[in-house]
């Protein structure tokens, strides 16, 4: 619960999503303005970014962060030619999801929460990943593209 939930986890949870994901950003921008040839940052996010979820305050807020993250950088880095986007997955057949994943019955509601009634695999991700990568999203930055099979479109 979030009433009992200790720091040392919270500092844990930030620093693996949030600083982590800012440092490493850091280190490609700088290369990038560098270079002078302008790239594509994807950050990776998730729809905990956009909506709450129970007993787990350190998840969403670092997914949050990094959703806003992702918006000041592609602010900062723009006149370098530099894009800087979000891939916003949602409930994906992971190590990270194996006990979600094993309870037929929470894997259930999760899906049919979804509009496509399943959850997504990794190799979902690749299509996605490829088109913020290319040429083929030259004008999108400091977008989240939401790969969550409707998730977040569908509400109640």
């Amino acid at each position: 619960p979030s009433e009992d939930y200790l720091i040392p986890d919270w500092q844990a949870t930030i620093d693996v999503n949030l600083s982590s994901t800012f440092v490493i950003s850091q280190l490609a921008g700088r290369r990038m303005i560098l270079q002078g040839l302008g790239g594509s940052i994807i950050n990776v996010t998730s729809i905990g970014s956009a909506q709450g979820f129970p007993n787990n305050p350190a998840y969403c807020a670092s997914k949050g962060g990094i959703r806003q993250l992702t918006k000041s950088l592609a602010y900062d880095w723009g006149e370098y030619g530099i894009r800087v986007n979000n891939l916003v997955p949602g409930y994906t057949n992971t190590p990270m999801n194996k006990k979600s994943w094993n309870d037929q019955e929470l894997r259930k509601k999760r899906s049919d929460h979804t509009m496509l009634k399943k959850w997504a695999e990794p190799e979902d991700m690749i299509g996605p990943a490829i088109f913020l990568a290319s040429d083929a999203s030259k004008y999108v930055t400091g977008s989240d593209l939401y790969v969550d099979g409707g998730w977040n479109a569908k509400g109640i």
